[in-house]
């Protein structure tokens, strides 16, 4: 643990003296609050090609407005409050999940998607956080309510797990959260006088043209082999509709954890835009299934020989979806297993 934390703090420490400590607070987030103070949109125009080099905002407003208590602070030194954070947040997503071993917590700080969420500081690892949440209070309705809610209407990533919730029967806490997503996001758009709302569906709609195909997602796999985004997009809804028809079937015979990991691998599979930080949502059902120390714990660590979390090249697109796959079959026959054996003993 004291190892892969000081590995951690050390890599922190480097981008931090380089200038690149918190990638998108630096360069995204905190802009964007700066411009909700000065009065100015903090959304950039389509053909801005900041959009390009991924500095520019393109999340609903209440992000840049729950951080606008670090505008006024030097950039480094918000950048450094916010990774430490992240670190923490890892730490805390296992607390949440009851996980007590802390061979889990060295590996979780060693997975190549959580240093990468760690040293981008985005939304990542909040939204494991939000799943973790989720998970250990599913039974309840505000505790999910709030976490899908808040989460989803921050960024859409996670609207795979509503439909989890619904095929669970947690109708109540679908409903709260939505209705706690529309308020919130409606109130943040409100504060900045509804500034960009109008154009922003096709301010997604061109981050995905520009990023889409950059990435480890299928669209980005399928852009590498040279099969041309129709095909990406259509593989995209098969697999990510695949692992949502798993979730309902499996919800349906009461097997919730093997249900929940395919609603998380729906997330991952259904998103245009997949980068390595995105993966730490794994995290949550590898805790889930297996709350003590194995091998499949070492799994994204592997993600080493695939350095680079910004856009994918050559072969490395395809180590991330291998990563994956490995980890969901051993997560899902896991998963069987312990239910066999829970069902042998009733």
């Amino acid at each position: 643990m004291f190892l892969a934390a000081a590995l951690v703090l050390g890599l922190v420490g480097v981008s931090a003296a380089t200038g690149l400590l918190a990638w998108d607070v630096r360069f995204a987030y905190l802009p964007a609050a700066d411009a909700v103070l000065r009065g100015d949109s903090p959304y950039p125009a389509l053909d801005d090609p900041i959009l390009e080099d991924q500095k520019g905002y393109v999340y609903p407003p209440q992000l840049a407005l729950t951080l606008l208590p670090l505008a006024p602070l030097p950039v480094g030194v918000a950048a450094a409050l916010v990774a430490i954070g992240m670190v923490a947040l890892i730490l805390l997503t296992l607390r949440v999940l009851e996980v007590e071993d802390p061979r889990c917590y060295a590996a979780a700080l060693l997975w190549v998607p959580s240093i990468s969420g760690v040293l981008l500081s985005n939304l990542s690892i909040p939204l494991a956080f939000a799943l973790a949440v989720s998970w250990r209070y599913r039974n309840g309705v505000l505790p999910p309510a709030l976490a899908l809610g808040l989460s989803v209407s921050a960024k859409l990533l996670l609207w795979p797990m509503l439909v989890w919730m619904l095929a669970t029967r947690r109708v109540k806490a679908v409903v709260s959260a939505l209705l706690i997503g529309v308020a919130v996001t409606a109130a943040a758009w409100a504060l900045i006088g509804f500034d960009g709302l109008t154009r922003y569906p096709d301010l997604l709609r061109r981050l995905s043209e520009i990023q889409a195909e950059q990435s480890y997602s299928i669209v980005g796999m399928s852009a590498t082999l040279g099969l041309g985004p129709a095909l990406g997009q259509a593989l995209t809804l098969l697999v990510g509709g695949g692992f949502l028809v798993g979730c309902v079937v499996l919800a349906r015979r009461g097997d919730e954890v093997r249900s929940f990991t395919c609603a998380v691998a729906a997330t991952l599979a259904v998103s245009p835009i997949v980068w390595l930080h995105y993966l730490v949502l794994l995290l949550v059902p590898v805790a889930v299934a297996r709350p003590r120390f194995s091998a499949i714990w070492l799994l994204p660590a592997l993600l080493w020989i695939s350095p680079k979390p910004g856009h994918a090249e050559g072969v490395q697109t395809f180590f991330p979806a291998i990563a994956i796959g490995v980890l969901l079959i051993a997560l899902l026959a896991r998963a069987r297993e312990q239910g066999g054996v829970a069902e042998a003993g009733a």
